[in-house]
């Protein structure tokens, strides 16, 4: 469940990497509270109720060179983005109904050796309980050269 695409070698077992990412992000439900003023909420006012935010998990369907792969991802009231099986990031609201996430996916051989990662930067928009957006994936190699470039769309389901 990378976003990343297949580079012709072995990965580490997901179910490994999703138990590691899972111990340490508790997942506490959804909730559709306005993120902390750090994250780039606004504050909600006397008798407003708060906007939505992308706080929570998602089911995702992301897209890019013609080929859609299935992944998660989580987003905390603190700004912190996860993508579920590695990776990690910021999350920041951009305007009503708008975010923006960044995150970093790191590449492991079968042997666990780092070959690199993989940056996704996206900009969302979020409706009810989904949000689609769209950005740039940049794949490095392990010496952070940059290998590949690729426009990646996102729709998330919350789940």
């Amino acid at each position: 469940m990378k976003r990343s695409a297949d580079t012709g070698r072995r990965r580490r077992t997901p179910a490994v990497v999703a138990a590691a990412v899972l111990a340490a992000v508790p997942m506490t439900g959804t909730s559709t509270a306005a993120a902390p003023a750090e994250a780039g909420a606004p504050a909600a006012g006397a008798g407003r109720a708060a906007a939505a935010s992308p706080v929570g998990r998602w089911a995702l369907k992301v897209s890019f060179d013609g080929h859609t792969y299935d992944s998660t991802v989580q987003f905390t009231p603190g700004g912190t983005a996860f993508i579920v099986g590695g990776g990690a990031g910021r999350w920041s609201r951009t305007g009503d109904g708008r975010f923006t996430f960044r995150i970093a996916e790191p590449m492991w051989s079968a042997q666990g050796d780092y070959l690199g990662r993989v940056s996704v930067d996206q900009s969302a928009r979020l409706t009810g309980d989904t949000f689609t957006s769209s950005g740039v994936s940049r794949q490095y190699d392990a010496d952070d050269v940059l290998t590949r470039s690729v426009q990646a769309h996102d729709t998330g389901t919350r789940s």
